[in-house]
């Protein structure tokens, strides 16, 4: 599956938003989404935290100028090769060009474990990153995570899942910035189900804050 640029990644019947003009010198942000919609596409609702609007969450950044990249992962994606995937298509575009400061990987649980692995794996110290619910003990035990570039872990107080990324980014000798939000909605998980202001506009302002000589 290839990647969709500033379209929604909808399923066959859905119909794609119109596309304006690209601006000269785009600032691309990855959106990389959590697990429920590989099992359940892009409309999935969870019994325990409502709908997963996948469609708002892109536009939301879209509507902020963003050039959004992101499709629906198929079923069991394995996480590992898809990280390669982002990693080859960030090459691509930094080869062709694009400053890596006007690149952002914005992951969100099951998509936040891609995320780190890109940071991992990347190792550019100017590309972006939006760390979203899945800093845990068993993302450290299971695949060492050692971030590199400009990190911003946001999670959510009462999150189960995802907590503080601070324990790992204190073990990453060549993380170039760190810098972390605590949110408390009260919403546990379901935090990154929805485009909340509250997650939204600090990954907006990180895509597009000026790159610091």
């Amino acid at each position: 599956m290839s990647w969709h640029y500033a379209l929604i990644a909808l399923s066959l019947s859905a119909c794609a938003t119109a596309i304006s003009a690209p601006p000269e010198n785009p600032r691309y942000l990855y959106y990389l989404h959590g697990k429920i919609i590989e099992d359940l596409g892009p409309e999935g609702v969870s019994l325990r935290f409502g709908r997963y609007d996948y469609t708002g969450i892109i536009r939301a950044f879209e509507r902020a100028g963003l050039s959004v990249v992101s499709e629906v992962r198929p079923k069991d994606t394995d996480v590992s090769s898809y990280a390669e995937k982002v990693v080859a298509d960030v090459r691509s575009k930094l080869a062709a060009g694009v400053p890596a400061s006007n690149i952002t990987i914005v992951g969100a649980s099951k998509g936040s474990v891609i995320a780190m692995l890109v940071s991992s794996r990347l190792r550019n110290d100017e590309v972006r990153y939006v760390f979203l619910a899945n800093c845990n003990d068993w993302m450290e035990r299971t695949f060492a995570p050692r971030f590199t570039g400009e990190v911003l872990s946001i999670y959510e107080a009462s999150d189960e899942i995802g907590q503080s990324c601070r324990p790992i980014a204190q073990r990453s000798p060549a993380l170039k910035r760190f810098e972390e939000m605590r949110l408390e909605t009260g919403l546990g998980h379901g935090v990154v189900y929805r485009p909340l202001t509250d997650w939204i506009d600090p990954a907006t302002g990180w895509a597009k804050r000026t790159a610091e000589r």
